[in-house]
């Protein structure tokens, strides 16, 4: 299989890390990619496992180096993607799984036209509200949010696949059947490797 990038959106609360993570438990030929972000890490959150918690002056040091595949500034925060950190899994023949916004996938996909691009839909944002409420952010940044989740919704028509996630454990089978199907496709076959099997 010729390894390719899977890109996973999703509103803010829907749960597309939780999603993530289940399925890299399952599925060795995937690997999650680690971005970075000028935000501060929540209660848990380590540095180099969940993001790489960099400083402003870090993260903008990188951008002019042209080292960020993609960034941008999201709410109050810069988010983006080390270059190498996708490439490097690429190389290995491991499908780099990038948890990233509707603006950096559209970035993303114009890099790699080849990606495979899922948005996990909330059962409603009425529950997406309460999933937010229950990360204690503040007031302020849970009205954005929403504001927020609506419109990425309507990027929706963009990504090959929408799951919906009302109930974790079929979405995280719904997920995983996803990447099985596009790492069976056979456009990313070796298909000289194939047809001269022995």
């Amino acid at each position: 299989m010729n390894a390719f990038p899977i890109i996973v959106s999703s509103p803010s609360g829907a749960g597309k890390t939780t999603i993530v993570d289940a399925v890299l438990k399952r599925n060795k030929t995937v690997s999650r990619v680690i971005t970075a972000t000028t935000r501060a890490p929540r209660k848990g959150e380590k540095d180099g496992a969940d993001y790489h918690f960099w400083t402003i002056k870090q993260f903008e040091q990188a951008i002019k180096k042209g080292q960020m595949l993609e960034w941008a500034q999201v709410h109050t925060h810069y988010y983006g993607i080390p270059k190498k950190s996708v490439d490097s899994l690429l190389k290995q023949g491991i499908c780099p799984i990038l948890v990233i916004d509707v603006q950096g996938a559209r970035t993303v996909k114009n890099e790699y036209p080849e990606a495979a691009t899922v948005f996990i839909v909330p059962p409603s944002l009425k529950e997406l509200k309460k999933r937010i409420l229950g990360r204690n952010d503040n007031t302020q940044d849970i009205e954005i949010r929403l504001e927020t989740a609506k419109k990425e919704m309507q990027e929706l028509d963009r990504y090959d696949y929408a799951l919906l996630n009302d109930d974790l454990e079929k979405a995280v089978n719904d997920m995983a059947g996803i990447v099985a199907a596009e790492q069976c496709r056979v456009c990313r076959q070796d298909l000289k490797k194939i047809k001269n099997l022995k």
